[in-house]
C-alpha cells in the first residue's frame, strides 16, 4: 500500500501500490548473493518494503510535505546540477560526501556483475540518509524562517534524492519513476519523460570529503556507545544528563560541530574528552582455572600472579588483543607463556557514578547523577512527547497551532509552568492553560514518570 496520499502537489499512480510489489521482487532478487538460495515468502517480501521501500519513501514524503508547507520550489534547472558544498552547513557536506561514494560504488558492483553488492552499498546510503541525515535535520525544516541553512537544506536533500533516484532506477523502477515524475517533470516539463532515459550519474569528486565521511562516522560510533551506556543505566534518551565522557584512539580528535552533533544526541550538557581510557573503564584479568590449571599445573599461580598484576595500561592493552582474537605473552620466572582469549576472563570495573560502554577502541561514559534541574527538564520533555502523540492522534497538521490544557499534580504542574515556553515552542501551543480540558478537545490522561496528566488538545482556530 502507498505510504502517502496524494495531493495536488504530488503525482502518485493509480497503479504504483501494485507496482510496488513488482520492486519488492526484484529487489529481493538483486540482493541476493548467487551463490547462495534465494530467500522468498511474504515474511521476506514484507522484510524488503519495511527495510527499503518505506524508508525511501518516508524521506521523500518528508521533503514533499515540508517544501509544501513552505511553498518552497526548486530551480527548474537544479536537478540537472550537482549541489555544490558551498554554503551548507556539515550535514549537507558529509551526505553530499556520502552520495558520491554510493554513486562510485553502486556504478563498480554493477559493471562487475555484481547487483547484490551495488544492493548493499544502497541500504547503507538510504540508512544514512534517513536514520541520519534527514532525523538529525529536521529542525532545519520545522524552523518559520526561510533563512540560507534552511534553503541550503532542502537544495541539499532535494539533489540528493533526485541523483539517488537515478541509482535506483534499474532496481526499483516502478516507484522510482513516480517519484522522478513529480520531483523532476512537475518542475521542468523538458526533462527526459522518464527516469530511465537519464543519463547514469557520475561521482562529483570535488563534492568527496573522506575525512569528513571518517569524522562523522566516529561521531556515530560515539553515539551508539553512549545511548548503550544510557540503556545500561536505564536512563530514558528525553532525560537530560549533566555530560558524557569519551575517549578516543589515536589521538583522533572531532571539531565543534560534531562534539555539537554528540551533546543532542544522548541529550547531555558537555561533552568532555579524556587521554586515557583507564579514567573511565579499568579492567581486571583473571585465569580461567578450568583450562589453565590443567595446562600449567604447578606453575599456574605463577601464571594467575602474572595476569593479575599487570598495570592498567598493559592490561588495557591486553584487553585489546584478547577482544580482537589474539593472544597475550607473560613473562614469568622460568619464561614466557601465552594466553589464548578462551583463558582469560575480563572483568570490567566502572567508576561510581558513570555508565560505561567500550567498543573498536573508543570508550564512552556518561555521567549517571540526576539533580533535580535535570530531572524537572526530563519531565518537561516527557509532557512534549506526549502532547505531540495527543496531536498526530487528533490528526492535526504539522503547522497546526494549537491549544493546550492540562491538569496534573503540583509538583508536575509547576515543571510545565517553569518550562512553558519549551513545551509551547515544541508543540506549537499559543496557549497553555491549567484547568479541566475543553469537551471539543482531543483528550488523553496517562502517567509521566510517576505523574498523572491529563491533556486536552484543540486548534486554535477551532
Amino acid at each position: 500500500k502507498p505510504m502517502h496520499k496524494s495531493s495536488p502537489n504530488v503525482i502518485w499512480f493509480d497503479e504504483a501500490a501494485e507496482k510496488m510489489g513488482v520492486d519488492v521482487m526484484r529487489w529481493m532478487y538483486c540482493i541476493a548473493k548467487p551463490e547462495q538460495n534465494l530467500l522468498f515468502g511474504y515474511k521476506r517480501a514484507d522484510e524488503v518494503r519495511r527495510q527499503c521501500l518505506i524508508p525511501l519513501w518516508n524521506v521523500y514524503s518528508f521533503l514533499v510535505t515540508y517544501a509544501n508547507l513552505d511553498g518552497w520550489q526548486p530551480d527548474s534547472k537544479l536537478w540537472t546540477l550537482p549541489a555544490d558544498n558551498l554554503h551548507c552547513n556539515t550535514l549537507d557536506r558529509w551526505i553530499l560526501s556520502r552520495l558520491q561514494v554510493a554513486v562510485r560504488e553502486v556504478t563498480n558492483g554493477l559493471e562487475t556483475f555484481e547487483p547484490d553488492k551495488a544492493c548493499r552499498s544502497i541500504e547503507h546510503f538510504l540508512d544514512d540518509l534517513s536514520n541520519w541525515y534527514v532525523r538529525r535535520s529536521r529542525r532545519r525544516f520545522w524552523k518559520s524562517e526561510a533563512d540560507a541553512d534552511k534553503q541550503s537544506a532542502y537544495r541539499t536533500l532535494y539533489s540528493v534524492m533526485v541523483t539517488f533516484t537515478h541509482l535506483l532506477a534499474p532496481f526499483l523502477p516502478f516507484v522510482t519513476e513516480t517519484i522522478y515524475q513529480n520531483l523532476v517533470r512537475r518542475i521542468d516539463p523538458a526533462a527526459p519523460e522518464s527516469v530511465h532515459h537519464v543519463n547514469w550519474p557520475q561521482p562529483n569528486e570535488t563534492l568527496l570529503d573522506e575525512s569528513l565521511i571518517e569524522a562523522m562516522g566516529t561521531t556515530r560510533t560515539v553515539v551508539t556507545l553512549g545511548l548503550s551506556a544510557r540503556a545500561s543505566a536505564n536512563l530514558k534518551v528525553r532525560q537530560p544528563l549533566s555530560r558524557v565522557l569519551v575517549y578516543l584512539p589515536s589521538r583522533q580528535r572531532l571539531d565543534d560541530e560534531m562534539i555539537v552533533l554528540i551533546a543532542d544526541e544522548l541529550n547531555v550538557k558537555v561533552v568532555e574528552f579524556v587521554d586515557d581510557a583507564n579514567q573511565l573503564l579499568r579492567y581486571r584479568l583473571l585465569p580461567d582455572n578450568r583450562i589453565l590449571g590443567p595446562r600449567f599445573g604447578a606453575r599456574f599461580p605463577a601464571v594467575r600472579r602474572a595476569l593479575t598484576e599487570l598495570n592498567p595500561q598493559d592490561t588495557t592493552e591486553a584487553v585489546r588483543q584478547l577482544e580482537s582474537g589474539g593472544a597475550i605473552a607473560l613473562e614469568l620466572d622460568d619464561g614466557m607463556v601465552a594466553l589464548a582469549t578462551d583463558e582469560v576472563l575480563i572483568q570490567h570495573e566502572q567508576p561510581e557514578g558513570l555508565a560505561v560502554t567500550t567498543d573498536q577502541g573508543m570508550t564512552v561514559a556518561v555521567e549517571t547523577l540526576l539533580t533535580p534541574e535535570l530531572v524537572s527538564e526530563g519531565l518537561a520533555r516527557e509532557v512534549v512527547r506526549h502532547v505531540q502523540n495527543l496531536r498526530k492522534s487528533a490528526d492535526f497538521k504539522l503547522d497546526d497551532r494549537i491549544i493546550t490544557t492540562y491538569q496534573a499534580d503540583e509538583e508536575l504542574t509547576q515543571v510545565i509552568a517553569d518550562w512553558s515556553t519549551f513545551i509551547a515552542n515544541e508543540t506549537l501551543s499559543l496557549e497553555l492553560r491549567p484547568g479541566q480540558p475543553e469537551a471539543e478537545a482531543a483528550q488523553a490522561e496517562d502517567t509521566v514518570s510517576g505523574h498523572q496528566l491529563k491533556l486536552g488538545v484543540r486548534r486554535a482556530n477551532a
